[in-house]
């Protein structure tokens, strides 16, 4: 969650700075600077799709685009946070034969990433409808907090890790195409304003990231072993102060593939004023 308020308060930095580039544009006619702003969903490919839902993520870039000859060439910088789990289940904890204690367990999976990418223009900017083609290198990072309750329960068992962290990263590469379309195509007034829809489809490829399966939680006594590294948490009998482990979820590791859909905006800073 920290680094998706990071994120708010880049994109609001992003939007201060847009405005004071908007002063020298007024004077200048500069209209190479465009603040991007989108939601993504991000559906798990291949090994990944067997293990964890969709990404729901939030996205902010800026996109410089080159002068004179190459001015359908844009090049810019993005960070993208999101969320792929948030699950509360209540798992039984088997100390003995005799003793048992049911635990509710809070699973919170989350993702960021940050890239450098490049947008090629198929068509001049000042058409309604602008289709492009993209392409992005940058890193990938996969993080799951998971938080157990303590129990009501003298004779059973309270757990010694509050908090467990699983956090990978890896590089990728993407590539992708979209539309860039002008609201007023909907309207029969016609006109080049500041702000266009911004539709695209990527697809994400990386290296091999560590993180939990969070689309079958279940039970600890029904957790299918099905190849997954189990995640171990400590625990401590109350009545008798034995410390003691047991599996609250599967780890597994599988390389980063992602077939995104995007949609949002495109505010082109120097047409704003």
């Amino acid at each position: 969650m920290k680094k998706i308020f990071t994120l708010f308060f880049i994109g609001s930095s992003l939007c201060f700075s847009a405005g004071s580039q908007t002063v020298s544009s007024r004077s200048s006619g500069n209209e190479n600077f465009k603040l991007l702003i989108d939601y993504g969903l991000g559906l798990p490919q291949q090994q990944m799709a067997r293990n964890i839902q969709a990404i729901h993520s939030l996205h902010i870039g800026g996109l410089y685009r080159l002068p004179n000859q190459l001015r359908n060439l844009s090049v810019g910088l993005e960070l993208g946070a999101g969320m792929y789990a948030h699950k509360k289940i209540e798992q039984t904890f088997n100390f003995d034969a005799n003793t048992s204690t049911v635990v509710p367990v809070n699973y919170n999976s989350n993702v960021f990433n940050a890239n450098v990418q490049a947008r090629y223009q198929l068509l001049n900017d000042n058409r309604l409808i602008v289709p492009y083609v993209s392409a992005k290198a940058g890193l990938y990072n996969f993080y799951s907090n998971i938080a157990i309750e303590d129990p009501n329960d003298p004779d059973g068992c309270k757990p010694l890790d509050k908090k467990n962290i699983i956090n990978d990263k890896t590089f990728y590469w993407g590539a992708g195409a979209g539309f860039q379309i002008d609201p007023s195509v909907f309207s029969r007034r016609k006109r080049d304003g500041p702000v266009k829809i911004d539709l695209s489809v990527n697809t994400i490829y990386g290296g091999k990231l560590d993180y939990i399966n969070t689309k079958h939680l279940k039970d600890e006594q029904e957790i299918p072993d099905t190849g997954g590294k189990p995640l171990m948490v400590k625990f401590i009998n109350v009545s008798t102060q034995d410390i003691h482990q047991h599996k609250v979820a599967q780890v597994y590791t599988s390389p980063l593939r992602i077939l995104e859909i995007r949609g949002g905006v495109v505010l082109n800073i120097g047409r704003m004023y």
